[in-house]
C-alpha cells in the first residue's frame, strides 16, 4: 500500500514537470519579456476573455511533446512499482519537479524579485505627486480627447532612417502621423517611452499611462478577483479627474474587458461606458456566437469606434473617447482580410495594416466639425512580446521604445521634444496637450514632458528607478494599491 502511494505521488510529480517544462520551452520561445509582476498579477485578477488561440498555439507546439512526456512518466511510474523500486523512483520525481519549478521560476526573475521585495524603499513616496485641490487648471473651453492604445506597437518596427531597427518601414503611416504631430524621444528621431516594471502588459501599461503609477502587486497581496475588490483606490486616474469636470467617457475593446482587471480599473476610475465583445454581442453589432481572435478584429473595431464617437460628439458635455487595437497581439497577429501580402511573415503584414488603419481614422477624425477642439493621443500599450518575431527581426541597433505621438495639442514644448521617458508621463503629458495646468508638471510618477521639469527618468537613471521600483514600498501598498498594514 505504501510503495502504491509512492508509486501515484511520482507519478504526479512527474506529469508535473513534464507540464511545466513544457509551459517553460512556449513561454521561451514565444513571450518576450514576460515578468514576473504580470505572473503574480494575472494570478489575482479575472481571467475571463482570454484568447482561445494562445491555449491552441501551447498545444500546436508543445502538445505531442508534453503527451510523450506524460505517457512515460506513467509508464516509467508503473514500471518501476513492479520491478519495486519506488523509493528510488520518488526522489528522482522530486528531484525533476523541483528542478522544472526552479527552471520556470528562474526565468522570469523570480529570485530576484523576491529579494528586492525585502527590502524597503521610500522613492514612490518622495517623488509621487498626488492629485490635490488646485493641482489642475482646466481652460475655460475644454477640449475633448480621443485616446487610441495600440496593443504591442513599438518603434523598433519603423525604419532605422526614422530611428527605428527595420530596414523597410512596417509602420509608415504611424511614422508620419508622428512627424505631423509632437513625439518625444531621446534622439529626435521615432522614438517613445521607455519600458519601465508595472507597465510591461495591456493592464499595467494602460494603469500606468492613465494614473501615473506602475501596477506591482505582490505575491502576497490582495486578490481582485471580486467584481467589488477596490482597484487602486489610492489613484487618481485621468478618468476620475475628467469625470469630476464633467466629462462623458468612454472604453472600447475587441475583446472582453473584464480580462486582466482592466473593467474593473476603468469603471472605479472614471465609471466609463464600456464597449468590448460581450456588449456588442448584446447589441447585436456581431452574431451571438461570432469570435475572431481575441472577440472582434479592429476593422470592427474602428467602424464601431466611428459610430460611438460621433453619438458623444453630438451631447452637450466634452467627451473622452478610449479605444484599445488587438489586432497585433502576439503571437503572430491576426491578420484580416484588408492585409497584404507585402513582406514574409504575417506580423509584419499585421503591423502595416494596423499603421494603414490607424491613419485611416485618424484622418477620418481630421475631417469632422469637432476636431477643432479634439486633442488625439497615440500610443503603443507596451512592447511586443513575440519573442519569435523580436529573434528573428531585431538587431539591437536602437534602444526598443513604445511608440506614442500627440496631434492637435495645444501645448508646446518648453524645451524640445528630445526627453527620456516612462508611460507614467503620458499621464500629464496628456493633460497638458488638452490645455490643462498643472501646479509642478507632475503627476503621480509621471511628468509633464511640455514642462523643462525633469522626468525621474531624466533625474535618477533607468537602472536606479528600476531597481527602486522593485523594492517594497510601504507606501504604494496602502496608500495606493489599499491594502491593509500587517
Amino acid at each position: 500500500m505504501i510503495d502504491m502511494s509512492k508509486m501515484v505521488i511520482s507519478m504526479v510529480l512527474l506529469v508535473g514537470a513534464v507540464i511545466l517544462y513544457t509551459v517553460y520551452l512556449f513561454l521561451k520561445k514565444n513571450f518576450n519579456g514576460l515578468s514576473w509582476e504580470e505572473i503574480v498579477f494575472h494570478l489575482k485578477v479575472p481571467m475571463k476573455g482570454t484568447s482561445n488561440e494562445m491555449i491552441f498555439d501551447y498545444f500546436r507546439s508543445y502538445g505531442i511533446l508534453m503527451g510523450i512526456g506524460v505517457c512515460f512518466a506513467i509508464a516509467g511510474s508503473i514500471l518501476c512499482h513492479f520491478i519495486e523500486v519506488t523509493g528510488i523512483l520518488l526522489v528522482a520525481a522530486i528531484v525533476l519537479f523541483v528542478m522544472a519549478l526552479v527552471v520556470i521560476l528562474n526565468s522570469f526573475d523570480t529570485f530576484g524579485c523576491l529579494m528586492a521585495q525585502r527590502k524597503e524603499s521610500s522613492f514612490l513616496e518622495e517623488e509621487a505627486a498626488p492629485v490635490t485641490q488646485g493641482l489642475l487648471t482646466f481652460p475655460e473651453k475644454k477640449r475633448n480627447l480621443i485616446y487610441i492604445f495600440l496593443e504591442s506597437m513599438e518603434s523598433t518596427f519603423s525604419s532605422k532612417e526614422e530611428g527605428g531597427a527595420m530596414d523597410e518601414n512596417r509602420i509608415s503611416e504611424l511614422t508620419k502621423l508622428a512627424k505631423e504631430g509632437i513625439h518625444f524621444s531621446e534622439n529626435g528621431k521615432l522614438g517613445g517611452a521607455t519600458p519601465t516594471r508595472g507597465a510591461s502588459w495591456t493592464t499595467g501599461a494602460m494603469v500606468s499611462q492613465t494614473c501615473g503609477y506602475p501596477l506591482m502587486i505582490s505575491l502576497g497581496g490582495k486578490n481582485y478577483k471580486s467584481k467589488k475588490a477596490a482597484f487602486m483606490p489610492g489613484a487618481t486616474a485621468i478618468g476620475d479627474v475628467l469625470k469630476k469636470e464633467g466629462y462623458e467617457q468612454e472604453i472600447m475593446v475587441g475583446s472582453d474587458l473584464t480580462f486582466g482587471g482592466r473593467k474593473m480599473y476603468f469603471q472605479q476610475h472614471g465609471d466609463y461606458f464600456v464597449y468590448d465583445y460581450p456588449y456588442a454581442k448584446e447589441q447585436g453589432k456581431i452574431p451571438k456566437d461570432y469570435y475572431e481572435w481575441w472577440g472582434f478584429e479592429d476593422k470592427k473595431l474602428f467602424a464601431f469606434a466611428k459610430e460611438e464617437i460621433l453619438r458623444l460628439a453630438k451631447g452637450d458635455k466634452p467627451f473622452h473617447f478610449s479605444l484599445l487595437t488587438v489586432d497585433t497581439h502576439h503571437i503572430g497577429g491576426f491578420a484580416c482580410e484588408d492585409c497584404e501580402n507585402h513582406f514574409d511573415r504575417q506580423y509584419d503584414n499585421v503591423l502595416a495594416c494596423s499603421s494603414k488603419r490607424v491613419e485611416e481614422f485618424v484622418r477620418w477624425i481630421q475631417s469632422q466639425d469637432f476636431y477643432q477642439d479634439t486633442t488625439i493621443v497615440i500610443s503603443g500599450d507596451h512592447c511586443t512580446m513575440d519573442n519569435n518575431y523580436i529573434r528573428e527581426q531585431y538587431d539591437g541597433s536602437v534602444p526598443r521604445r513604445v511608440y506614442s505621438c500627440i496631434l492637435n495639442g495645444v501645448a508646446e514644448p518648453v524645451s524640445g521634444t528630445k526627453r527620456a521617458f516612462y508611460p507614467m508621463d503620458m499621464y500629464p503629458t496628456t493633460l497638458a496637450a488638452m490645455g490643462v495646468k498643472i501646479q509642478g508638471d507632475r503627476i503621480g510618477l509621471g511628468t509633464n514632458l511640455f514642462s523643462d521639469k525633469p522626468t525621474i527618468l531624466e533625474e535618477y537613471g533607468d537602472e536606479k528607478v528600476q531597481k527602486e521600483l522593485a523594492k517594497n514600498s510601504a507606501f504604494y501598498k496602502q496608500r495606493i494599491l489599499g491594502e491593509k498594514r500587517k
